[in-house]
């Protein structure tokens, strides 16, 4: 029996294990998500397509100067009517006979400049599409770490008015009680009604916040988790080296995918001006030609079969074309102005942006250690004014508000954390440098 009874004891504990690991293997972390959404984000998707696309342009840049072969059969069928004749011997008659013509024609381009600044300008559209690429790329982790983390901010902002709720509704019964027993107020009661009230408010609101941040997630990876990692109370807070902001300003303007995306904008709109342009240039091209045609029958004999061959070398000197060349080109000067201005626009958010992220993460470093200290305080303060009302010195208002303050510290705390990690991953996007190994990192800080 005590044999049975360790096994039976070990079943348990073996069951209870593997409750465990399930549990814990339900949340899902952020490299998890990221992970998930490489296959399922629509936005990278796009992007992997857009960039597979635009990666046929070379070869067909290339293919404008290359040869050309075509082959040409037509089948016909003549009558024919003699009307008039000055031919004695021919003064009338008819026939109807069919006729097939084969011909192969050979076009070698020898001079098309139009042709030739497309290859340049198709390099360097593939160029564009490589930055693109990589921009989509590091958004995509962005976009993973804000949905997760703003998500993870909802939770907690859930939990803190739970637990606010909570202590709120003991205080309103420990006021009814003293108000019963006469040794409180009835404006203690009416109090703690209120901030109950209005604590069960911003909690739906909160609940609703809360789905909201589910969603996002769901659109970016397509999937639903049941339970998110929690990020662990100790992270390692570490300002950005450098420290010189000037720095993250000057690599983010000159490294931004963004605006390494423009310049190559800039610089195919600026091609393209010299490729319409190149419409006023003559062309030259070596053609070879090839025909058999066979005759069935004529009018005035018997039929043919006849093959020629022709060598020739044609130039085309475009005179007027209806205007359509340079009314192109002024429309590629206007494109090229519009993207040396979206260039200006790009560079100079870059300039906002990367300070922001990196001030973000600097002050997120002393913000999250002020608020530790902060909840610290709260707390203590806590349960001071809930001792003295307890002794009747303090009011029910006194210690709803120093509630308040703690779940507010509570909620500051947990909203700079995740700023601080959020502004750091953003610093690095910023200046093109985000990877993998920033996700991998992040998620080590969380926690089933």
């Amino acid at each position: 029996m005590g044999a049975l009874s360790d096994r039976k004891g070990l079943f348990g504990v073996g069951i209870l294990i593997f409750t465990l690991m399930t549990s814990v293997s339900r949340a899902d972390g952020l490299l998890d998500l990221y992970q998930v959404a490489l296959d399922a984000d629509p936005e990278l998707k796009k992007a992997t397509f857009d960039h597979q696309a635009t990666s046929e342009v070379v070869p067909q840049a290339w293919a404008g100067y290359l040869p050309t072969v075509s082959l040409d059969y037509d089948t016909v069928t003549t009558t024919q009517d003699i009307v008039s004749s000055d031919n004695t011997v021919f003064q009338k008659g008819s026939t109807s006979f069919p006729s097939n013509t084969l011909t192969l024609t050979l076009t070698q381009p020898v001079f098309r400049y139009a042709n030739y600044l497309r290859i340049g300008q198709a390099k360097e559209e593939l160029k564009q599409a490589d930055a693109e690429l990589i921009q989509a790329q590091q958004d995509l982790m962005l976009r993973v770490s804000e949905a997760y983390f703003n998500a993870l901010m909802a939770e907690d902002t859930l939990t803190f008015l739970e637990a606010e709720k909570t202590t709120a509704a003991k205080q309103l019964d420990l006021a009814i009680g003293r108000e019963e027993s006469s040794l409180g107020r009835a404006v203690d009661r009416y109090d703690a009604e209120a901030r109950l009230a209005t604590v069960e408010a911003d909690y739906a609101e909160a609940e609703l916040d809360l789905k909201n941040a589910y969603d996002v997630l769901y659109e970016v990876t397509g999937k639903e988790p049941k339970e998110l990692a929690r990020l662990v109370d100790e992270i390692k807070l570490e300002s950005p080296t450098p420290g010189n902001d000037q720095f993250w300003i000057d690599s983010a303007m000159n490294k931004n995918p963004a605006v390494v995306v423009q310049r190559h904008s800039v610089e195919v709109s600026r091609m393209e001006i010299d490729r319409q342009n190149a419409g006023h240039y003559p062309t030259v091209d070596l053609i070879y030609r090839v025909t058999k045609q066979e005759t069935q029958g004529t009018l005035f004999g018997g039929g043919s079969d006849v093959q020629t061959q022709e060598g020739m070398l044609r130039l085309n000197v475009p005179i007027y074309a209806g205007g359509s060349v340079s009314s192109k080109k002024r429309e590629a000067v206007a494109k090229s102005s519009s993207s040396k201005s979206e260039l200006t626009r790009l560079l100079r958010v870059s300039r906002s942006d990367s300070r922001k992220a990196f001030w973000g993460v600097v002050n997120s470093v002393t913000r999250v250690k002020a608020l530790e200290k902060a909840v610290v305080s709260q707390a203590a303060t806590l349960d001071l004014r809930q001792a003295a009302y307890e002794s009747g010195i303090e009011t029910t208002m006194n210690v709803l508000d120093a509630e308040r303050d703690y779940y507010s510290a509570k909620r500051d705390l947990s909203q700079a954390k995740y700023d601080y990690l959020l502004n750091g991953l953003r610093l690095k996007a910023l200046v093109g440098i985000l990877t993998q190994e920033d996700i991998i990192t992040v998620n080590s800080w969380l926690t089933n």
